[in-house]
């Protein structure tokens, strides 16, 4: 039988390493969703402390290796639920931003989006991520901060369609309403009453209305 061409090999190897780039990816989130559910039955007051790695893999059918392979120890499982976020609020806001949607409905959904994944960890597994990300002081995997990101792709599709002022900066604009939204989640967080979505949306409407056009 005739064997392919170099042509032919590097693309068979490109196809395995994708396939195997999925499965890692898959095991990951595997691994988040096993431990945020042991945490959660627990209680985080304990559970995180309490439950050990060998807990983990034996309810997620993976090895300690594996575990180990992904996170050096158990609180990066705790980074990694705040870069899922940040990252997927930064696919979102791509995704609807190139289907034409306002810049400021974009933010909207953000909040919203933001919002449901925030209430959907208990307030003590937030309070945790957020101070594991304190405590490290790094941005998801070295990269840019995702969602500032986030914020500065709705902010700059509004800034196109004049629905902001034009004289802005927008990078600083998605700083400051990335420093007022993570301050919100705290204060949720830590046990404010009130729902988080309408802080949210409370928030940005005094950030964007310093920087609307002259004429509104």
């Amino acid at each position: 039988m005739k064997s392919g061409g170099p042509e032919e090999y590097q693309t068979v190897r490109r196809r395995r390493s994708a396939l195997l780039q999925d499965r890692s990816k898959s095991t990951r989130r595997k691994l988040v969703r096993v431990a945020m559910q042991l945490w959660t039955e627990r209680g985080f007051e304990t559970g995180l402390e309490d439950t050990t790695v060998d807990e983990i893999v034996r309810a997620a059918g993976v090895t300690r290796g594996t575990f180990y392979f992904h996170f050096a120890h158990k609180e990066e499982v705790l980074l990694e639920v705040g870069w899922s976020t940040a990252e997927a609020l930064n696919a979102d806001a791509r995704r609807w931003v190139a289907a034409g949607q306002p810049g400021l409905a974009v933010l909207d959904q953000l909040l919203k989006a933001l919002a449901e994944r925030t209430e959907s960890v208990p307030r003590l597994g937030v309070q945790k991520t957020l101070a594991a990300f304190s405590a490290h002081g790094v941005y998801p995997r070295g990269e840019r901060n995702a969602v500032s990101d986030a914020f500065g792709l709705a902010l700059r599709a509004a800034q196109d369609g004049c629905e902001i002022s034009a004289r802005v900066d927008v990078d600083e604009l998605a700083e400051v309403m990335e420093s007022v939204t993570i301050d919100a989640v705290k204060r949720w967080a830590a046990g404010d009453g009130r729902d988080l979505l309408p802080v949210l949306r409370c928030r940005a409407y005094v950030v964007v209305n310093g920087v609307l056009p002259a004429s509104s």
